[in-house]
């Protein structure tokens, strides 16, 4: 009997070209937490036919497949989490640079193009799976005082036998020490201020997928495509010291800032850094924030949601790698 340790199993992702159409994994994470697998819901018969058991037969009333995969963000692996999370890019050659690109994604809203992706596990000798149809139900991100850590919740549909050639690059894994916030009253206005320190920075993308609308008679199974998003949100919060009375009044007044997180790794390129900039349009503020620690420094945690402007939009990432893009929008 050939058992597998966790350690393991190795996963691959590809983004599909058409929803359901199988593609080669074109990344391979280095995950720290995985959970996708199969799910096979059952219904129970339960009649009267003169025995007291309750349960006389069963059948599969829904199958998919749902779990998470969890890794430190780098700029090779982060552009397929965020462009599922929000389903769009656009790819560019960085200023001045001949191979170097910057791909900027944003929300898509229009379901008949919500992103999907092809994941296939690798679990020892023992199985390997393939997953179809993948739709990114949530994204978090969240950092403190260690690397990073961002974790997708994923939905698709029921895994399929499959084959996996892993490969891994080295990029920078990011931590709290490569990170920058930043505020201002605009995205721009925030990208020029100062640089604000901090003790935790964490958001969450909420799509709210329509996992029951995916079910229609004739089958019990989604079919390709049928997995849309319901309303996004961007949550978050952000934590430092009480040291004077603008955050606490940003609370109180309800002033509406934007905020920029960036993640800066290795130089590449003639003349750039590895990157990954979280731009947020306007964020509110609803939480109480003030949290006292006798045996340390008063604290101020501003749980925050982002408001959708008229200029600056909800959320926009840009990431800055050697990557072409041609894995992000692939081809048939």
């Amino acid at each position: 009997m050939s058992k597998t340790a966790g350690r393991q199993v190795n996963v691959g992702l590809a983004v599909e070209f058409a929803a359901g159409t199988a593609k080669t994994p074109t990344i391979f994470p280095q995950w720290t937490d995985f959970s996708m697998q199969a799910v096979s819901e059952k219904s129970q018969f339960r009649s009267a036919r003169g025995s007291r058991y309750a349960v006389s037969n069963s059948m599969v009333r829904r199958k998919y497949s749902q779990g998470s995969v969890a890794v430190i963000p780098n700029v090779e692996v982060s552009p397929y989490f965020f462009l599922g999370a929000m389903g769009q890019v656009a790819t560019a050659l960085a200023s001045g640079e001949t191979a170097v690109w910057e791909h900027t994604i944003t929300p898509q809203n229009d379901n008949s193009l919500t992103k999907t992706f092809t994941l296939v596990s690798e679990e020892g000798a023992i199985v390997t799976e393939q997953y179809k149809n993948v739709v990114m139900d949530g994204l978090n991100l969240e950092v403190s005082d260690e690397y990073a850590k961002m974790s997708a919740d994923m939905i698709g549909q029921f895994p399929a036998s499959g084959s996996l050639t892993e490969s891994y690059t080295k990029e920078t894994e990011f931590a709290y020490k490569d990170m920058e916030l930043r505020f201002g009253a605009t995205v721009s206005a925030a990208q020029g201020a100062s640089a604000t320190p901090v003790k935790s920075f964490s958001i969450n993308i909420a799509n709210n997928t329509l996992l029951d609308e995916a079910f229609l008679s004739g089958s019990n199974e989604i079919t390709s495509g049928g997995l849309l998003h319901g309303p996004m949100e961007v949550t978050g919060n952000y934590s430092l010291h009480f040291a004077d009375l603008t955050e606490l009044n940003k609370y109180k007044n309800n002033t509406r800032e934007a905020c920029t997180a960036k993640f800066i790794g290795a130089a590449i390129g003639v003349a750039e850094t590895e990157e990954i900039e979280i731009k947020l349009a306007r964020l509110i503020l609803n939480d109480t924030p003030r949290e006292y620690n006798i045996d340390g420094l008063i604290v101020i945690n501003q749980g925050f949601t982002v408001e959708l402007d008229a200029t600056d939009g909800s959320i926009e990432v840009v990431i800055t790698n050697e990557n072409d893009g041609v894995d992000y929008a692939p081809a048939s």
